[in-house]
Protein backbone atom coordinates (compact mmCIF):
# COMPACT_ATOMS: atom_id res chain seq x y z
CA UNK A 1 0.00 0.00 0.00
CA UNK A 2 2.80 2.27 0.69
CA UNK A 3 4.31 1.87 -2.34
CA UNK A 4 1.50 2.56 -4.29
CA UNK A 5 1.02 5.50 -2.89
CA UNK A 6 4.59 6.78 -2.84
CA UNK A 7 4.93 6.67 0.81
CA UNK A 8 7.32 3.72 1.21
CA UNK A 9 10.08 5.78 2.21
CA UNK A 10 8.16 6.66 5.39
CA UNK A 11 8.40 3.21 6.41
CA UNK A 12 10.79 2.94 9.53
CA UNK A 13 8.78 5.90 10.75
CA UNK A 14 5.41 3.97 10.32
CA UNK A 15 6.52 1.09 12.48
CA UNK A 16 7.05 2.77 15.43
CA UNK A 17 4.18 4.45 15.04
CA UNK A 18 1.86 1.62 14.00
CA UNK A 19 3.79 -1.77 14.31
CA UNK A 20 3.79 -4.14 17.23
CA UNK A 21 0.82 -6.44 17.57
CA UNK A 22 1.44 -10.40 17.72
CA UNK A 23 -1.44 -12.17 16.45
CA UNK A 24 0.17 -15.90 16.98
CA UNK A 25 3.57 -16.16 15.66
CA UNK A 26 2.82 -12.70 13.39
CA UNK A 27 3.70 -9.01 14.28
CA UNK A 28 1.13 -6.84 12.57
CA UNK A 29 0.49 -3.61 11.67
CA UNK A 30 -3.22 -2.07 12.70
CA UNK A 31 -4.94 -1.63 9.88
CA UNK A 32 -7.22 0.96 10.78
CA UNK A 33 -4.19 3.45 11.57
CA UNK A 34 -2.06 2.40 8.32
CA UNK A 35 -5.25 3.13 6.25
CA UNK A 36 -6.14 6.54 7.81
CA UNK A 37 -2.40 7.74 7.80
CA UNK A 38 -2.49 7.16 4.06
CA UNK A 39 -5.42 9.02 3.49
CA UNK A 40 -3.88 11.72 5.74
CA UNK A 41 -0.53 11.22 4.39
CA UNK A 42 0.29 15.13 3.99
CA UNK A 43 -0.38 15.27 8.08
CA UNK A 44 2.12 14.67 10.76
CA UNK A 45 2.31 11.14 12.39
CA UNK A 46 -0.77 11.02 14.60
CA UNK A 47 -2.85 8.45 16.51
CA UNK A 48 -5.79 7.25 14.39
CA UNK A 49 -6.49 4.23 16.72
CA UNK A 50 -6.89 5.50 20.13
CA UNK A 51 -8.90 8.10 18.76
CA UNK A 52 -12.01 6.00 17.56
CA UNK A 53 -13.45 5.82 21.07
CA UNK A 54 -13.02 7.64 24.37
CA UNK A 55 -11.02 5.40 26.02
CA UNK A 56 -13.30 5.90 28.88
CA UNK A 57 -12.94 2.05 30.23
CA UNK A 58 -9.26 2.77 30.12
CA UNK A 59 -8.88 5.71 31.62
CA UNK A 60 -11.12 4.53 34.65
CA UNK A 61 -9.24 1.36 34.90
CA UNK A 62 -6.12 3.28 34.91
CA UNK A 63 -7.13 5.89 37.41
CA UNK A 64 -8.47 3.28 40.21
CA UNK A 65 -5.64 1.30 40.02
CA UNK A 66 -3.66 0.66 43.17
CA UNK A 67 0.12 2.30 43.35
CA UNK A 68 2.07 -1.07 42.29
CA UNK A 69 0.32 -1.28 38.69
CA UNK A 70 0.88 2.95 38.81
CA UNK A 71 4.91 2.29 39.63
CA UNK A 72 4.79 -0.19 36.69
CA UNK A 73 3.27 2.14 34.25
CA UNK A 74 6.05 4.06 34.84
CA UNK A 75 8.42 1.21 33.72
CA UNK A 76 6.31 0.60 30.81
CA UNK A 77 6.50 4.73 29.98
CA UNK A 78 10.29 4.47 30.54
CA UNK A 79 10.36 2.15 27.91
CA UNK A 80 10.71 -0.94 29.89
CA UNK A 81 8.79 -4.33 30.08
CA UNK A 82 6.80 -5.84 32.65
CA UNK A 83 6.28 -9.47 33.22
CA UNK A 84 2.92 -10.67 34.95
CA UNK A 85 0.48 -13.64 35.22
CA UNK A 86 -2.31 -13.27 32.93
CA UNK A 87 -5.87 -14.14 33.58
CA UNK A 88 -7.17 -15.53 30.04
CA UNK A 89 -10.47 -15.60 31.88
CA UNK A 90 -11.27 -12.37 32.79
CA UNK A 91 -14.41 -10.38 32.68
CA UNK A 92 -15.81 -6.69 32.21
CA UNK A 93 -16.86 -6.70 36.01
CA UNK A 94 -13.79 -7.97 37.46
CA UNK A 95 -11.28 -5.82 35.79
CA UNK A 96 -10.11 -3.79 39.33
CA UNK A 97 -10.66 -7.16 41.34
CA UNK A 98 -6.67 -7.08 41.44
CA UNK A 99 -3.16 -5.99 39.57
CA UNK A 100 -3.08 -9.13 37.48
CA UNK A 101 -6.63 -8.20 36.20
CA UNK A 102 -5.77 -4.97 34.89
CA UNK A 103 -2.82 -5.69 32.78
CA UNK A 104 -4.73 -9.09 31.21
CA UNK A 105 -7.07 -6.40 30.35
CA UNK A 106 -4.96 -4.03 28.72
CA UNK A 107 -3.24 -6.89 26.86
CA UNK A 108 -6.12 -7.78 25.54
CA UNK A 109 -7.82 -5.10 24.36
CA UNK A 110 -4.23 -4.38 22.87
CA UNK A 111 -2.65 -1.63 24.81
CA UNK A 112 -0.17 -3.96 25.44
CA UNK A 113 1.98 -6.72 23.49
CA UNK A 114 3.56 -10.03 24.50
CA UNK A 115 7.22 -10.00 24.44
CA UNK A 116 7.37 -13.65 25.55
CA UNK A 117 5.68 -16.26 27.84
CA UNK A 118 5.62 -19.43 29.39
CA UNK A 119 3.41 -21.83 31.35
CA UNK A 120 4.05 -22.07 35.22
CA UNK A 121 2.22 -24.64 36.77
CA UNK A 122 -1.03 -23.93 35.03
CA UNK A 123 -0.58 -20.35 34.82
CA UNK A 124 0.35 -17.85 31.88
CA UNK A 125 3.24 -15.38 32.76
CA UNK A 126 4.04 -12.78 30.30
CA UNK A 127 6.47 -9.89 29.15
CA UNK A 128 4.79 -7.01 28.16
CA UNK A 129 5.35 -3.53 26.66
CA UNK A 130 3.57 -1.33 25.00
CA UNK A 131 3.15 -2.00 21.17
CA UNK A 132 4.07 1.64 19.50
CA UNK A 133 4.18 5.20 19.80
CA UNK A 134 0.36 5.66 19.04
CA UNK A 135 -0.53 3.49 21.93
CA UNK A 136 1.77 4.94 23.78
CA UNK A 137 0.02 8.32 23.32
CA UNK A 138 -3.07 7.34 24.72
CA UNK A 139 -1.42 6.25 28.06
CA UNK A 140 0.51 9.93 28.07
CA UNK A 141 -3.03 11.47 27.71
CA UNK A 142 -4.76 9.18 30.31
CA UNK A 143 -1.37 10.38 32.60
CA UNK A 144 -1.89 13.98 31.90
CA UNK A 145 -5.50 14.10 32.41
CA UNK A 146 -4.74 13.63 36.51
CA UNK A 147 -3.33 16.84 36.74
CA UNK A 148 -5.30 18.52 34.46
CA UNK A 149 -8.76 17.37 36.15
CA UNK A 150 -7.40 19.44 39.25
CA UNK A 151 -5.81 22.29 37.50
CA UNK A 152 -5.94 23.63 34.31
CA UNK A 153 -3.08 23.18 31.41
CA UNK A 154 -1.57 26.94 31.80
CA UNK A 155 -1.45 25.95 35.87
CA UNK A 156 0.35 22.45 34.83
CA UNK A 157 3.22 23.69 32.53
CA UNK A 158 3.65 26.56 35.08
CA UNK A 159 4.56 24.16 37.82
CA UNK A 160 6.60 21.77 35.72
CA UNK A 161 8.33 25.40 34.48
CA UNK A 162 8.63 26.12 38.07
CA UNK A 163 10.22 23.01 39.25
CA UNK A 164 13.20 22.53 36.52
CA UNK A 165 13.92 26.57 37.16
CA UNK A 166 14.25 26.17 40.77
CA UNK A 167 11.09 28.79 41.38
CA UNK A 168 10.20 26.80 44.85
CA UNK A 169 7.48 29.08 45.90
CA UNK A 170 5.52 28.78 42.67
CA UNK A 171 5.85 25.57 42.99
CA UNK A 172 4.65 24.86 46.32
CA UNK A 173 1.85 27.09 45.64
CA UNK A 174 0.61 25.46 42.45
CA UNK A 175 1.50 21.80 44.09
CA UNK A 176 -0.61 22.95 47.29
CA UNK A 177 -3.27 24.16 44.73
CA UNK A 178 -3.55 20.74 43.22
CA UNK A 179 -3.52 18.80 46.42
CA UNK A 180 -7.02 20.27 47.38
CA UNK A 181 -8.46 20.05 44.05
CA UNK A 182 -7.35 16.58 43.02
CA UNK A 183 -8.73 15.36 46.98
CA UNK A 184 -11.86 14.22 45.16
CA UNK A 185 -9.77 12.18 42.15
CA UNK A 186 -7.28 10.34 44.39
CA UNK A 187 -7.39 9.86 48.30
CA UNK A 188 -4.46 12.06 49.25
CA UNK A 189 -4.03 10.52 52.61
CA UNK A 190 -2.77 8.01 50.69
CA UNK A 191 0.45 9.47 49.76
CA UNK A 192 1.45 6.92 47.94
CA UNK A 193 -0.96 7.32 45.15
CA UNK A 194 -0.41 10.74 44.70
CA UNK A 195 3.12 10.54 44.48
CA UNK A 196 2.99 7.86 41.57
CA UNK A 197 0.66 9.73 39.94
CA UNK A 198 3.37 12.96 40.68
CA UNK A 199 5.75 10.92 38.73
CA UNK A 200 3.84 9.80 36.30
CA UNK A 201 3.22 13.06 35.58
CA UNK A 202 6.10 14.85 35.15
CA UNK A 203 8.10 11.69 33.44
CA UNK A 204 5.35 12.26 31.14
CA UNK A 205 5.21 15.96 30.34
CA UNK A 206 9.03 16.22 30.56
CA UNK A 207 10.15 13.24 28.67
CA UNK A 208 11.93 15.64 25.49
CA UNK A 209 14.36 17.74 28.35
CA UNK A 210 14.86 15.05 31.35
CA UNK A 211 14.98 11.23 32.49
CA UNK A 212 12.82 10.86 34.99
CA UNK A 213 13.60 7.99 37.52
CA UNK A 214 12.23 7.14 40.46
CA UNK A 215 13.27 4.50 44.32
CA UNK A 216 16.64 3.61 43.00
CA UNK A 217 19.73 3.21 44.30
CA UNK A 218 22.20 6.45 44.62
CA UNK A 219 24.52 7.25 47.37
CA UNK A 220 23.77 5.58 50.00
CA UNK A 221 20.30 4.99 49.93
CA UNK A 222 17.06 4.83 47.49
CA UNK A 223 15.66 8.73 46.73
CA UNK A 224 12.49 8.75 45.45
CA UNK A 225 12.84 11.05 42.38
CA UNK A 226 15.66 12.37 40.27
CA UNK A 227 15.56 14.00 37.47
CA UNK A 228 18.15 14.34 34.73
CA UNK A 229 18.36 16.62 32.64
CA UNK A 230 19.41 15.60 28.96
CA UNK A 231 21.50 19.13 28.78
CA UNK A 232 23.86 18.76 31.10
CA UNK A 233 23.59 22.33 31.52
CA UNK A 234 20.12 22.45 32.75
CA UNK A 235 19.18 21.81 36.79
CA UNK A 236 19.06 18.10 37.89
CA UNK A 237 16.65 17.49 40.73
CA UNK A 238 16.84 15.32 43.65
CA UNK A 239 13.02 14.77 45.69
CA UNK A 240 12.41 13.47 48.66
CA UNK A 241 8.82 12.78 49.84
CA UNK A 242 7.59 12.94 53.67
CA UNK A 243 4.51 12.16 55.14
CA UNK A 244 3.80 13.90 58.57
CA UNK A 245 3.72 11.68 61.10
CA UNK A 246 1.34 12.49 63.37
CA UNK A 247 1.67 9.71 65.93
CA UNK A 248 5.05 11.49 66.84
CA UNK A 249 3.48 14.87 66.83
CA UNK A 250 5.52 15.55 63.72
CA UNK A 251 4.94 18.85 62.20
CA UNK A 252 5.68 19.89 58.32
CA UNK A 253 8.72 21.48 58.85
CA UNK A 254 10.38 18.83 60.86
CA UNK A 255 9.26 16.37 58.23
CA UNK A 256 10.70 18.57 55.44
CA UNK A 257 14.09 19.22 58.02
CA UNK A 258 14.19 15.30 57.88
CA UNK A 259 13.54 15.14 54.13
CA UNK A 260 16.62 17.11 53.41
CA UNK A 261 18.52 16.00 55.78
CA UNK A 262 18.29 11.87 54.68
CA UNK A 263 18.90 13.59 50.84
CA UNK A 264 22.28 14.76 52.50
CA UNK A 265 23.36 12.27 54.46
CA UNK A 266 22.48 9.27 51.73
CA UNK A 267 24.01 11.53 49.22
CA UNK A 268 21.44 11.00 46.72
CA UNK A 269 22.99 13.92 44.06
CA UNK A 270 25.96 11.62 43.54
CA UNK A 271 24.18 10.35 40.52
CA UNK A 272 23.82 13.20 39.11
CA UNK A 273 27.87 14.20 39.47
CA UNK A 274 28.60 11.29 38.11
CA UNK A 275 26.98 12.10 35.13
CA UNK A 276 28.50 15.66 34.73
CA UNK A 277 24.98 17.94 36.55
CA UNK A 278 27.06 20.23 38.43
CA UNK A 279 24.16 22.79 38.77
CA UNK A 280 21.82 20.31 41.11
CA UNK A 281 18.27 21.13 43.37
CA UNK A 282 17.67 19.20 46.13
CA UNK A 283 14.00 19.06 47.37
CA UNK A 284 12.22 17.72 50.75
CA UNK A 285 8.25 17.52 50.13
CA UNK A 286 5.81 17.07 53.09
CA UNK A 287 2.38 16.33 53.25
CA UNK A 288 0.02 16.49 55.65
CA UNK A 289 -3.87 16.04 54.26
CA UNK A 290 -4.39 18.71 51.98
CA UNK A 291 -1.22 20.56 53.11
CA UNK A 292 2.08 20.70 51.52
CA UNK A 293 5.46 22.71 52.26
CA UNK A 294 8.69 22.17 50.06
CA UNK A 295 12.07 22.95 51.26
CA UNK A 296 15.18 23.23 49.11
CA UNK A 297 19.43 22.70 49.87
Amino acid sequence: MLKYYHLEFEMDEIKKWYNGYIFGEKVIYNPWSIINYVDHHKSEFRPYWVNTSSNDLVKKVLTKANDTVKKELEDLISGSSIRKQINEDIVINEIDKGAENVWSFLLFSGYLKVIDQELKEGETICSMKIPNIEVKYLYKQIILSWFKTAINTDKFHILLKSLITGDIETFEEILSEYLIKSASYFDIEESEKFYHAFVLGILVALSDTYEVKSNRESGYGRYDIMMIPKDKEDLGIVIEFKKVRKRRNETLERAVENALKQIVEKNYKQELLDLGVKNILELGVAFEGKEVLVGKI
